[in-house]
């Protein structure tokens, strides 16, 4: 079981990191990058993908942070778990907005089943926002084995999503 979940973790971590950019945005540090602007207009095709490229770095990040904890890399802290796992949950449901017509062409990332599919989209989408909301509650237990499960989940979500819809390198 426990080589499992740390498989799980590691792939979770693998996959997130396959999420963004070259930027990282530590979970400590969303408050501050939600608040600063893309250097394109608002609105145009290359703000939608630069804000859902930040709010993918956000999930990579926090779900680095957690991994590392899951797979017992750094000492479980429940306050820093905790923290990590509510950015998630508090952005879970931003990025999909950003995946708009106009941004089809911007997008070497995202597969064209993402609008030509967009029910089957819809759906993992909903999937990774309720994993992140149900990962949320454990941490609030403040235990490492009750956010193993849900952990695992998230990185599931994840996975699922990218398989269908992300063009991988």
């Amino acid at each position: 079981m426990n080589k499992t979940l740390w498989t799980m973790g590691a792939l979770v971590v693998m996959l997130l990191s396959a999420c963004g950019g070259q930027n990282e945005t530590k979970p400590a540090d969303a408050a501050q990058a939600s608040a600063a602007t893309s250097a394109a207009p608002a609105g145009s095709a290359n703000a939608s993908v630069a804000e859902r490229e930040r709010l993918m770095d956000i999930f990579k990040d926090a779900s680095g942070t957690m991994g590392k904890m899951i797979k017992g890399e750094t000492p479980f802290d429940a306050a820093a778990f905790q923290a990590a796992a509510d950015t998630m949950a508090e952005n879970a449901d931003k990025p999909w907005q950003h995946y708009t017509e106009e941004s089809a062409k911007e997008s070497p990332d995202a597969k064209p089943e993402v609008w030509s599919k967009h029910e089957e989209f819809k759906q993992a989408a909903e999937k990774f926002v309720a994993a992140t909301a149900a990962l949320k509650t454990a941490a609030a237990e403040g235990n490492l084995d009750a956010v193993k499960k849900p952990f695992g989940e998230v990185g599931q979500s994840c996975k699922a999503c990218h398989d269908s819809f992300r063009v991988e390198d």
